[in-house]
C-alpha cells in the first residue's frame, strides 16, 4: 500500500459516507508507514476525540463495547478498559484493559477537503458552507477567456469548471510525501469550450443517483446476510453480526459499526 493508495481509500470512504468521517486506531495501523503524518501535515486528517467504544478481542465475538476511563491527575496512571456484557465471559475476563494509545481517532469531512483542494489551486477567498450543500463554491480561476467557477460537488466528490468536471481522486495525489493537484488537468478544463447551455449541458443529477443507487444496493445486502446470520446464529447480537459481515466481500471496506447502523431495515 502507498500514500495514494490510501487517499483513494480516504477519498472513497468520504465519499460513500458523504458526511464527517472517523479513521480509528485500527485501521490506521495499516497504513504505510508515515502516511498518518502526511495526511495530517495536508490537513485531510485531524484529531478527533478519544474513542467511546471499541471492538474488544478478548474472545472470539469481538463484540463492539463501550469504554470506560479513569481519569486520573497524572495522565499516565489513566487507565481505560470494557467490561463484558456477557455474564458468563465476564467472569472469566473481568476488566479487559485497552491501551489509551488504541484510543485515538482522527477525522475529516467535506469542509476540510474543500479547503484543502482550494489552497492546492491558490484560492484565497473565504469558502462559504451551508447544512448539506451539495455544490461548493471553491473559488475562481483566470482561463484564456476570463475567469471560472471552480466548484465542489460533495455527494460524488467531483470538480466542475467550467461546466466539465472530474473526479476529485483523478486530480489529487501524493509525491515524496507532498500532496499535490494536476494542474494541467485543471488548465485543461479552464480552457475548454464550455458546453452549449440547454440540452448538451446534463447535470450531476444521474451521476448522484447512480451513487445513491449503488449505496442502496450495498446496504440491501448487508440486510440479506443479517437476515442469513441471525436465522444460523438466533443468540448471537446485532454486534456479533456486523463484525461477521465486515469480513464479507460485500462489506467494501467499511467498519463493523457503519454496517450495523444499516444492515437493520
Amino acid at each position: 500500500m502507498t500514500f495514494n493508495d490510501v487517499l483513494l481509500a480516504l477519498l472513497a470512504h468520504l465519499r460513500a459516507e458523504n458526511k464527517p468521517i472517523i479513521i480509528g486506531w485500527g485501521v490506521v495501523q495499516k497504513y504505510p508507514e508515515g502516511a498518518l503524518e502526511v495526511l495530517l501535515k495536508a490537513g485531510l486528517l485531524v484529531r478527533a476525540s478519544a474513542a467511546q467504544s471499541i471492538e474488544c478481542h478478548a474472545c472470539e465475538n469481538h463484540c463492539f463495547m463501550d469504554v470506560i476511563t479513569l481519569i486520573h491527575d497524572d495522565p499516565v496512571l489513566t487507565r481505560a478498559f470494557i467490561v463484558c456484557d456477557d455474564v458468563e465471559m465476564q467472569s472469566q475476563m473481568g476488566r479487559v484493559q485497552i491501551p489509551l494509545v488504541q484510543l485515538q481517532q482522527w477525522q475529516t469531512d467535506i469542509k476540510r477537503l474543500s479547503k484543502v483542494i482550494a489552497g492546492l489551486l491558490g484560492l484565497k477567498d473565504k469558502i462559504a458552507f451551508t447544512v448539506n450543500q451539495p455544490v461548493i463554491k471553491l473559488g475562481m480561476l483566470k482561463a484564456a477567456k476570463g475567469r471560472r467557477w471552480v466548484t465542489l460537488n460533495s455527494l460524488d466528490l467531483s470538480l466542475e469548471i467550467n461546466q466539465h468536471t472530474v473526479p476529485v481522486d483523478e486530480v489529487l495525489y501524493f509525491e515524496r510525501e507532498q500532496l499535490f493537484i494536476d494542474q494541467d488537468a485543471i488548465d485543461d478544463l479552464l480552457n475548454r469550450e464550455p458546453l452549449r447551455q440547454g440540452k448538451s449541458y446534463i447535470p450531476l443529477t444521474n451521476k448522484r443517483e447512480a451513487r445513491k443507487l449503488e449505496t442502496q444496493t450495498m446496504y440491501q445486502d448487508w440486510q440479506d446476510a443479517y437476515v442469513q446470520l441471525k436465522k444460523q446464529n438466533i443468540t448471537k447480537s446485532n454486534k456479533w453480526c456486523s463484525l461477521q459481515i465486515a469480513k464479507m466481500d460485500i462489506a467494501n471496506a467499511k467498519d463493523a459499526e457503519t454496517i450495523r447502523k444499516n444492515m437493520v431495515k
